[in-house]
């Protein structure tokens, strides 16, 4: 059965993550919640620091346990109390984060995509939020960005950053049509350039155009070009002004992915307060 990963905390971020995750299962044909708590994560060095010791004790140990025992009851019931026909399941693991997700995709192919809870600068307190980027790196499926304030709707419009030099980088849609084919899902390209006279010649904007047409020919959709010398600025604002509800970010330098191996990743990330991300895999 197609099947979410939602790593989780303690933090009102990824309970919203969950939050988000069943109402997209519910509308993208999921049948399967996977919940995913790491108990190594900074709970147990919080505590050799509050204590003064190398080690944990048993105590806090229990209770840490027991914290993680009712956040997960917590979290199922708020996928389960309004979709009882989702399954959701629960895995506790002793390894880092980003392994963790690893190998529970390994172990249970049915994974398509990850849901992470995503902080704004004035909630920086969320540990899935704080290892956004190596999870985004190193996931080997389809990955959604929550920002901490987004509240599901139905997406009406796509946007979908893209390099015009590089086109082809567009062939990652054809494997993710489950996600734009729906009724009144309208995809909108955007090439931005970073250079004022640096202009897109014509024959490189038909050329863009016929691709789409080839090949998406089934969406309805349009194509858009813009100056900044910002990407991520340039995205975040034409995406404010056109309605937009979900942004694909594709490989190459439009995409938000280009940002995780510069310092910049985390404001481009950070400044998205609104719209969830959606990384292509």
């Amino acid at each position: 059965m197609r099947t979410i990963l939602v790593p989780v905390d303690f933090t009102s971020t990824t309970e919203n993550a969950v939050q988000l995750a069943a109402e997209w299962a519910n509308h993208y044909d999921y049948q399967h919640i996977i919940l995913l708590k790491t108990a190594g994560e900074s709970e147990f060095e919080i505590l050799h620091i509050a204590e003064g010791h190398s080690f944990v004790n048993e105590e806090s140990v229990n209770n840490l346990l027991a914290r993680t025992e009712s956040l997960f009851t917590q979290l199922i019931n708020v996928i389960t109390e309004k979709y009882p026909q989702i399954q959701v399941s629960k895995i506790l693991s002793d390894w880092s984060l980003t392994r963790s997700i690893n190998e529970v995709i390994k172990n249970q192919p049915s994974i398509e995509l990850i849901v992470l809870g995503s902080d704004d600068h004035a909630s920086n307190d969320s540990y899935v939020s704080g290892n956004i980027i190596s999870i985004a790196r190193t996931s080997r499926v389809k990955t959604l960005i929550v920002p901490h304030h987004y509240r599901y709707s139905p997406i009406k419009n796509i946007l979908i950053p893209c390099d015009i030099k590089g086109i082809t980088k567009l062939e990652r849609l054809f494997h993710h049509k489950s996600v734009i084919q729906r009724e009144d899902v309208r995809l909108q390209f955007l090439n931005i350039d970073t250079h004022k006279g640096d202009d897109t010649s014509d024959e490189k904007k038909q050329e863009l155009e016929n691709y789409i047409h080839q090949h998406l020919t089934e969406f309805p959709s349009s194509i858009h070009y813009s100056y900044d010398e910002n990407i991520i600025s340039g995205i975040l604002n034409f995406a404010s002004s056109h309605e937009t509800g979900l942004i694909i970010a594709l490989p190459g330098k439009h995409s938000f992915l280009y940002y995780l191996a510069s310092r910049s990743i985390s404001e481009g990330i950070y400044q998205n307060t609104n719209l969830p991300v959606l990384v292509l895999k």
